[in-house]
């Protein structure tokens, strides 16, 4: 069996994915934007109520990963705080401008991590200009999972170079597919017997019509755990 990591942005969501198959959660905000640092209320609530591996994104604003002294020091900030709380790992992602990962910022982020947290790097590793010498360094930081859509638009579009990252990886970290997966594609990357893959099996609540046009903010999704998709997928993923 495969073991699926759901993307989730609310409590509803989390526990809909837990039990309709989800083997690991992680806790985002703002799914429109990518993703962002959830609420502290967001992470306690999830950690009282579910009994599956919660990792919580840590990216402080949308947009790229190259970030600021001052932006390093609120994810520093962040990362001291889910040491506390007891969260099972984080899921971060750095690059610089010219594509590298900034290996002195990193190290601060790692030092604080202290080897306490389990470490994710995103799909910053897409942006990565030479992700087979980056593949060996995250190993070597300590980091057990690359998400990647294989450096296309989605997974299944970049699924040679992910296979790729897998055989070079020889198992040292798990190479975790992520990107436009859902009960169509799903079989796809079950036969190519990845360990694990992500996707947020989401659907939007706020339809059109129920939007108040005159309050802008209102307009943005709000998405739950679409409980079709993960049926479809938990029958597909049966042994």
């Amino acid at each position: 069996m495969v073991n699926i990591e759901i993307c989730c942005t609310s409590i509803d969501a989390a526990l809909k994915a837990q039990k309709y198959g989800a083997t690991r959660i992680e806790l985002c905000s703002e799914l429109f934007l990518g993703g962002i640092t959830p609420s502290i209320g967001l992470i306690e609530s999830c950690l009282m109520e579910l009994k599956i591996p919660i990792r919580v994104l840590v990216r402080p604003r949308s947009g790229d990963f190259n970030y600021t002294d001052s932006e390093i020091k609120v994810i520093s900030n962040d990362i001291f705080r889910l040491k506390e709380l007891g969260v099972e790992g984080v899921v971060l992602g750095f690059t610089d401008e010219n594509g590298s990962i900034p290996i002195k910022k990193l190290e601060k982020i790692l030092n604080i991590i202290d080897g306490k947290l389990k470490l994710t790097f995103h799909k910053a590793f897409d942006l990565l200009k030479s992700p087979f010498q980056d593949l060996k360094t995250l190993t070597d930081f300590g980091f057990d999972t690359i998400l990647t859509s294989g450096r296309e638009k989605t997974a299944f579009e970049g699924i040679n170079f992910i296979n790729t990252l897998r055989n070079i990886s020889n198992g040292d970290i798990s190479i975790m597919p992520g990107g436009s997966i859902n009960s169509e594609n799903f079989k796809f990357f079950k036969i190519n017997k990845f360990e694990w893959i992500h996707l947020s099996a989401k659907k939007q609540l706020n339809s059109d019509n129920q939007r108040q046009i005159k309050i802008r903010f209102t307009e943005q999704p709000i998405y739950n755990i679409d409980v079709n998709i993960l049926n479809k997928i938990n029958h597909q993923n049966k042994p």
